[in-house]
């Protein structure tokens, strides 16, 4: 499925300020989407400016893409995109959404921080358990009365149980972001997705491959992704903009820079895998 068909950025720019020039420089004016498109490059290539430049112009008018906290942006940047335009081939749909990778280590954030208020939580109502149940009060109101009873008809556990709930459930990282997707990603929607790979291991990283491949193809999803993953770049039929070139082309996963020294790594090592 196609949502966004074409991008098209500044291709005469008067300015200086960021955005400006960084993609006149790389001479890339228009993208073309397909059903899966990864921006690829090292760091700083503008892979990430690229997401929030389409996110941007996209919702200028009309927020048709869902984003977590507000892109922190510069005048020269409202300027920029108010000079870019796009293309749709069918309308985005509601629930589209733009994902960077500090709002997955946020969502494990908040797990973590959320038991931690259960447990100080259990402790106090430990604590408030062994003084109702075993030293006399003076009772100041018909609450200190009706904990008072409570606690003489319960045991400790049932007590705190009956108060606090259980703690979320914690996994390791690679797998609390992997839960993440799963519980983000739906059908018929367009995703943004700036380097999804990061906390993942390669098992999880071909695990959200399978979840993207699976999405794109059966439930009406387009994704737009930054990465320079060698996992999620070979993604069957994806198209790949190498931003490190100039000007930008499109490639196939294998003729990419980072791709060849994997593959010469590996080539030198190869008798060591062979034991």
């Amino acid at each position: 499925m196609i949502y966004l068909k074409k991008f098209e950025l500044l291709d005469d720019e008067d300015w200086s300020g960021y955005p400006f020039h960084i993609f006149l420089e790389k001479e890339l004016w228009d993208i073309e989407f397909d059903p899966i498109t990864i921006f690829y490059g090292d760091n700083g290539s503008g892979k990430s400016t690229l997401l929030n430049i389409i996110t941007e112009t996209i919702n200028k008018d009309k927020e048709r893409i869902y984003r977590r906290k507000p892109l922190v942006k510069s005048d020269y940047f409202d300027m920029y995109i108010y000079k870019c335009n796009y293309y749709l081939e069918n309308n985005i749909p509601f629930g589209s959404k733009i994902i960077f990778s500090e709002d997955i280590f946020e969502s494990i954030l908040s797990k973590r921080i959320e038991n931690q208020k259960k447990n100080d939580n259990r402790k106090y109502l430990e604590q408030q358990y062994m003084q109702y149940k075993y030293n006399p009060i003076n009772y100041s109101s018909l609450d200190d009365f009706s904990i008072s009873v409570e606690t003489r008809n319960k045991t400790r556990s049932k007590f705190i149980k009956s108060r606090v709930s259980e703690n979320v459930r914690e996994f390791s990282n690679g797998q609390t972001s992997l839960e993440f997707f799963d519980n983000e990603l739906r059908e018929n929607s367009l995703y943004l997705l700036d380097e999804p790979e990061n906390s993942l291991s390669p098992k999880f990283q071909i695990e959200l491959i399978q979840l993207i491949s699976e999405l794109s193809r059966f439930f009406k999803c387009q994704f737009i992704i930054a990465t320079h993953s060698p996992f999620l770049l070979s993604i069957p039929s994806a198209k790949i903009y190498d931003l490190d070139s100039t000007p930008v082309q499109t490639k196939n996963w294998y003729e990419l820079e980072n791709m060849k020294i994997y593959y010469n790594f590996f080539k030198e090592h190869k008798s060591k895998f062979e034991i």
